[in-house]
């Protein structure tokens, strides 16, 4: 594939793609609303510390990544068969209108429900979003490609977090989810009047489009190792996640000491340096691919180890008893921590573009998103387990143990990567 052939792309090609960056940030701002007001939910709704961590923390993550990680299978099917624009008109609306209800729940029952609904768009959207940028984008652009997305999605989830640790002080927990959702129901409009959908194949030139998705294909796509091991380290990954996402800010501030204000603030700047490993990381895995494919996997993985140490100082933090208590050194760990774990992502993604074929990238990506979302399901289930046995510190511990296994899995990728990719 020619280097340049980026430069393809024309006018129309560049609104689609900043029309569908801009939807995917609204859309992921919804994720961890929840997080900085998880004790005031809990207390509106009648529930103790237990409860809270329990039914808010664990089993209202766990059905919102279940039924998402499970939708994501059909529209990840469709996704490689049908137009992907109008499929992916459907799948914001079907996420974004029980976000906005949420602004509106009277009791428990009806917020659990509306918040599974939400999974679905979030689900639904990764295997379209990822098969247009395949190809819009050739090999040796994938992962700048995916991290550009990443720093847009992860700025999307630390805003969306920072709203709601400011908003919910003072104006309850509900108003955050109408604020996000209500901007991409006019986003959503201009895409579908302006955007316009890639040819399928189109940065695969020496590939064919013309395979038909059926058992043999489904069947290979699942045996191939790079696949394996990518999906493993997705969903053993998003248990550690949990503790940033669901838990980390109501830590901050009912643990340690910190007002819901500042421990939202400490969260998002973490979600920043989240989004600058992710984009960093991605233009390093592009040079790295083009010296050598095996350095990408290589270099994703001794970050993921290194990561697990500020992490691990982060959850370890003696409380506070100050008035006013310095920020500086959990925004350093957070900052280190952030950084060097998100490096992963937008590797893990080009890799997977690159080793599955045009006409069964959104089959593989919902693959991905299904074992993602059953971790993201169920890291905070597990995570709420491990706080029952053994209090929140030690369950934070236990979890953060976990990114040494995805490590070891990501390694193991470097054996795996240039055969599979030649096999394609």
């Amino acid at each position: 594939m020619d280097k340049n052939q980026y430069k393809s792309l024309d006018i129309r090609d560049y609104t689609s793609l900043a029309l569908l960056f801009i939807i995917s940030f609204f859309l992921f701002a919804d994720q961890n609303l929840m997080g900085p007001n998880l004790t005031q939910i809990a207390q509106e709704f009648g529930f103790n510390d237990t409860e809270r961590d329990i039914k808010l923390g664990g089993h209202i993550s766990l059905v919102f990544w279940l039924i998402g990680g499970f939708i994501t299978l059909f529209f990840g099917y469709y996704t490689d068969i049908v137009n992907r624009k109008k499929l992916l008109i459907i799948a914001i609306l079907v996420g974004e209108i029980p976000c906005f209800l949420t602004g509106f729940v009277e009791t428990y029952q009806q917020f659990f429900w509306l918040r599974a609904l939400t999974g679905i768009g979030i689900g639904a959207i990764i295997p379209i979003t990822y098969s247009l940028l395949a190809d819009y984008f050739p090999a040796n652009l994938r992962s700048t490609a995916t991290g550009c997305l990443g720093l847009v999605v992860g700025l999307g989830i630390g805003s969306g977090q920072l709203l709601a640790g400011i908003t919910g002080p003072d104006y309850g927990w509900r108003i955050c989810f109408i604020l996000v959702a209500i901007p991409n129901f006019i986003f959503l409009l201009f895409y579908g009047i302006f955007a316009v959908e890639p040819e399928r194949g189109k940065s695969d030139a020496k590939v064919s489009v013309n395979q038909q998705i059926n058992w043999k294909t489904f069947k290979k796509l699942i045996s191939k190792k790079t696949n394996i091991l990518i999906f493993l380290q997705g969903a053993a990954g998003t248990v550690p996640w949990a503790v940033f996402f669901v838990f980390l800010a109501d830590y901050l501030a009912q643990d340690i000491g910190y007002s819901v204000k500042t421990a939202s603030l400490i969260v998002f700047i973490i979600g920043l340096s989240a989004m600058m490993g992710g984009f960093v990381g991605g233009i390093i895995g592009n040079k790295l691919y083009n010296i050598k494919p095996q350095y990408q996997p290589i270099f994703s993985g001794i970050c993921t180890l290194i990561g697990i140490i500020p992490t691990g100082f982060l959850i370890n933090l003696n409380p506070v008893n100050a008035n006013n208590p310095s920020m500086i050194y959990p925004l350093v760990l957070g900052v280190f921590s952030g950084f060097f774990i998100t490096i992963t992502a937008p590797n893990m993604k080009a890799i997977l573009m690159n080793v599955n074929h045009p006409k069964s990238r959104g089959v593989a990506f919902a693959i991905y998103n299904l074992a993602d979302d059953l971790g993201r399901g169920f890291g905070p289930f597990i995570i709420s387990f491990f706080i029952y046995q053994f209090g929140r510190q030690w369950g934070f511990n236990l979890a953060n143990g976990i990114w040494f296994f995805c490590a070891i899995f990501i390694l193991m990728i470097a054996k795996t990567y240039t055969s599979d990719q030649e096999a394609l």
